[in-house]
């Protein structure tokens, strides 16, 4: 059941949404979380997020797996970006 995606691309959470919910009638909520980089100093010329090739998706995986067994959940989509 969950979708995961490690990308360099943007995404559109609306979209994703859509492609999450549409058709369904067994799903009462949505929640989504998206990290945000704060530049409280002012300085910040950009932001470089890495990742490890196979183990991000491998540990994304477990975790996604956890909470499947762990809450009813009717669908999972995880959407990790990586990139400057």
């Amino acid at each position: 059941m969950p979708a995961i995606r490690v990308q360099r691309d943007d995404f559109d959470v609306a979209a994703e949404i859509v492609a999450l919910t549409s058709g369904r009638a067994d799903i009462g909520a949505v929640v989504t979380f998206s990290g945000l980089c704060r530049d409280e100093a002012g300085a910040l010329a950009a932001l470089e997020l890495e990742h490890y090739p196979g183990m991000a998706e491998a540990e994304i995986g477990r975790i996604a797996a956890e909470a499947t067994e762990r809450w009813p959940l009717q669908g999972l989509t995880v959407i990790h970006r990586h990139g400057k």
